[in-house]
């Protein structure tokens, strides 16, 4: 019987999300490419992936020459909220927008994961993928490169705070009364999937219902990194397509109340 080769699924920044993609991909018959920025992260996904790359995904040389051969791609990326403007801005103005360049030569599925943190809503009202979205420098670099990667027939999901796997959602929290949203590794991992079938749209990722976190009559601290905006997500698109969260996580991770 001849045997045919596996369809290689590149994953650029296979951190804490980006490993679970890897590991539900790979159940689903992919071969992974992971790409990742240290040698550090490198040797710890090299014996599950030995095809792993240690490289800056972001500059303009690697989607000239270095960039792995590949079916599908998924952006992963993005610096910690404690890294600066510039360097925010840099891996999604250029690297996630030089990556849906790329895939768009290639016509091959993309996806890049964005943020539910986009919308502008502050009042606690419920946002879909239509609500009006915030204008703030790091917003409107999420929002470009969600363009980018629509303009090459690719996918965008916009997941909201990650939890499982050990990293757990600690009790009570500062400041005002507001809503949290939610989505386990795994459940997102599963969306992924998903928009890999369906190009060309946008998708909120996040539990069913957002949690209540801070206090009453609480604030944020003058000295606070960001403007913290309160919405409620509805997850309404993705599950039509028949996903639904939890679903195969009997015994997975539960953020604290």
């Amino acid at each position: 019987m001849a045997s045919f080769p596996r369809p290689r699924l590149a994953v650029f920044g296979a951190g804490f999300l980006g490993r679970w993609v890897a590991e539900e991909a790979r159940r689903g018959g992919w071969e992974i490419l992971p790409v990742v920025r240290t040698e550090a992260s490198a040797d710890a996904l090299r014996p599950e992936y030995p095809a792993v790359r240690a490289t800056d995904a972001v500059e303009g040389g690697f989607w000239l020459n270095r960039a792995p051969e590949c079916e599908a791609a998924v952006w992963l990326i993005a610096p910690s909220r404690e890294r600066s403007e510039e360097e925010f801005e840099r891996v999604h103005r250029q690297g996630a927008v030089r990556a849906a360049c790329w895939v768009k030569k290639r016509r091959i599925p993309f996806v890049y994961i964005s943020s539910t943190s986009v919308y502008a809503e502050e009042l606690g009202g419920w946002v879909d993928e239509d609500s009006p979205l915030a204008t703030d420098p790091r917003t409107t670099a999420m929002v470009q490169a969600e363009q980018a990667c629509l303009d090459a027939r690719g996918t965008v999901l916009r997941c909201a705070g990650l939890y499982g796997g050990g990293r757990v959602v600690a009790a009570g929290g500062g400041g005002p009364e507001r809503w949290l949203n939610l989505v386990h590794g795994q459940d997102a991992a599963r969306a992924v999937g998903i928009a890999l079938r369906n190009p060309g749209r946008v998708f909120n990722v996040c539990e069913d219902e957002p949690r209540r976190r801070g206090q009453s009559g609480g604030s944020w601290a003058e000295s606070g990194r960001r403007t913290r905006r309160n919405k409620r997500v509805s997850n309404a698109r993705l599950r039509a397509l028949g996903w639904v969260p939890g679903a195969t996580l009997p015994d997975k991770d539960l953020p604290s109340a």
